[in-house]
């Protein structure tokens, strides 16, 4: 197996944290010798840091957007690229025509997880992993597999005993974690309206213990910066999150990361501050438009969340309300006022939260998706 490289294309920091992830681990647990070189790809999503994320993954090579346009292109950069003669270009998030022409520039074949997203130039790609059966039969290709969730396997945790213990915590006292995002954008929105949250919770319900939840792409030293009082307990990682009674969230994949643990949760989507936050595709750029772009802006969210019935991924997947949520112009009152409702409802909580795992299941999607290409594309076939 040393003779193989295994390429990943992805951008986003959900994707790199809940879809390279287990890919990358599983790739190294069977095949230690595989190369693995990650293409992150252009995404006005991006934090900035999925390179870093990326290096502590184990992966041995990654490109950055800047580098991956040049080299596509055919322009010379400072940095060697080198391939091997045998390999299988992964796609795992973004859009799928950087796959394709990687994937012809290197002439591997091209597989594609696909998570919600439209499978597109089905005559490249070799097979399309999919979450289920549903999804399989939307799709017209000789090859498509349904594997399970992928995301799922990027979960593992303590238990809300253990979590209370490391972090020292009060078991006895009501504890609500706050996710603020992993981009700079969204920690600049949520750190100051969470803090004000806080505060308010703090005084009708004394004790409260908050956690303010770092995520892997975003530094301390960056919240520090925003932060104005003393208001939040802990702040912690991820792994921190199994000793809340309560998450709140913003929309993502931290809201099936959540779900699969089985923790009840509130999401949040405040359009306080429209200009700050980024759309989809061409749309992101019309909206740069002067004067025009911020009125283009505001009809679009409107048209979006008018259109879109749920924003968290298990109620997505459940198609209902599994999880509340809260979306608009949202004030610190109304989120306090939630909190304290779903607070103060324990059996409600309980029933949510075991609702949530079960919706979310288990899986062994990437055992799947590895052996697969390395069978299909790496293997003589006997």
């Amino acid at each position: 197996m040393d003779n193989f490289d295994f390429v990943l294309v992805a951008n986003s920091p959900g994707e790199l944290s809940s879809l390279v992830k287990p890919i990358v681990e599983r790739i190294k647990a069977r095949s230690k010798e595989s190369r693995i070189t990650l293409f992150l790809t252009p995404c006005q999503y991006s934090s900035g840091r999925e390179a870093g994320y990326a290096k502590t993954l184990g992966v041995n090579e990654i490109i950055c957007p800047e580098d991956y346009r040049k080299w596509i292109l055919g322009i010379p950069i400072k940095r060697e690229m080198n391939f091997k003669n045998r390999g299988a270009v992964l796609f795992l998030g973004g859009d799928l025509m950087h796959a394709v022409l990687i994937a012809k520039k290197l002439g591997f074949k091209a597989y594609a997880y696909l998570h919600g997203q439209k499978a597109g130039w089905k005559n490249v790609f070799s097979k399309f992993f999919v979450i289920d059966q549903k999804a399989a039969a939307g799709i017209r290709h000789k090859n498509v597999r349904a594997v399970g969730d992928l995301m799922m396997n990027s979960i593992t945790a303590l238990s809300k005993t253990e979590t209370i213990k490391n972090w020292k915590l009060d078991s006895n006292k009501p504890i609500v974690a706050m996710l603020p995002g992993s981009r700079l954008w969204e920690s600049d929105l949520l750190v100051p309206f969470y803090e004000i949250v806080a505060a308010e919770l703090k005084k009708i319900i004394p004790g409260m213990q908050i956690i303010l939840v770092l995520s892997p792409f975003t530094s301390m030293k960056d919240i520090e910066k925003k932060l104005s009082g003393n208001m939040f307990d802990l702040i912690a990682p991820l792994n921190s999150i199994p000793a809340a009674d309560l998450a709140i969230t913003i929309p993502g994949t931290n809201t099936a990361q959540i779900a699969a643990l089985g923790i009840p949760f509130l999401m949040i989507f405040p359009l306080n501050k429209l200009d700050s936050i980024p759309l989809e595709g061409l749309l992101h750029y019309v909206t740069k438009i002067p004067l025009a772009g911020k009125i283009i802006k505001q009809l679009a969210a409107k048209i979006i969340c008018s259109k879109t019935r749920f924003f968290a991924l298990p109620n997505m997947k459940a198609r209902k309300m599994v999880a509340p949520e809260l979306v608009g112009k949202l004030s610190a009152e109304q989120v306090v006022e939630k909190t304290l409702e779903l607070l103060g409802n324990p059996e409600a909580l309980k029933h949510m939260g075991n609702e949530l795992k079960k919706l979310m299941g288990e899986s062994n999607a990437a055992d799947i998706i590895v052996e697969e290409i390395i069978n299909e594309a790496f293997l003589p076939a006997c």
